[in-house]
């Protein structure tokens, strides 16, 4: 073991005698009583208000299992409709995805036209065309910060709060 671990050993020792030797706190008096009053208040409610392990046996017995048989049932109904309404939409939807699938082939199409033309072009000229872009943008929004700034001027200072200097 290194120093530094001992040492944090001891500090950690040091640290949780200390926390043990601490006096216990006694919660506030209007505290207490909201609590004790809180409890006594659940203990009076009625049976099927109160959480399903606290009800008789004879009610909790038939809801569980319900629960049990309801889940399985629900997961079997849940497939078999997405079944049925994966095979209508199908169906309906066979015009329209022919439709998507052209515009698709359309697109590909202009996308390998237009790869081709940006693989002619000198990369020059690509790389002086991105800087003159990206610096026409900085001038655009400085024009904008310049037009803001003077069409909502910021008030100056209050002659009536001393500035600290």
């Amino acid at each position: 073991m290194s120093s530094r671990d001992q040492t944090d050993e001891k500090l950690e020792r040091l640290v949780s005698q200390v926390l043990r030797d601490q006096p216990l706190r006694q919660a506030p008096s209007s505290l207490e009583a909201r609590v004790l009053g809180e409890l006594a208040a659940r203990a009076r409610l009625p049976w099927w208000r109160r959480g399903v392990a606290s009800w008789p046996a004879a009610v909790r017995v038939p809801v569980v299992a319900g629960c049990a048989i309801c889940v399985p049932l629900v997961w079997v109904l849940s497939l078999w409709l997405a079944a049925r309404l994966v095979t209508v939409a199908r169906s309906r939807m066979a015009g329209p995805l022919a439709t998507l699938r052209h515009t698709g082939h359309a697109l590909a199409s202009f996308g390998a036209i237009t790869s081709h033309i940006v693989q002619s072009i000198p990369r020059e000229w690509l790389v002086g065309g991105i800087i003159a872009t990206v610096t026409l943008y900085a001038v655009l929004s400085a024009l904008v910060a310049v037009g803001y700034a003077l069409l909502y001027p910021r008030p100056g200072p209050d002659p009536a709060i001393p500035r600290l200097t």
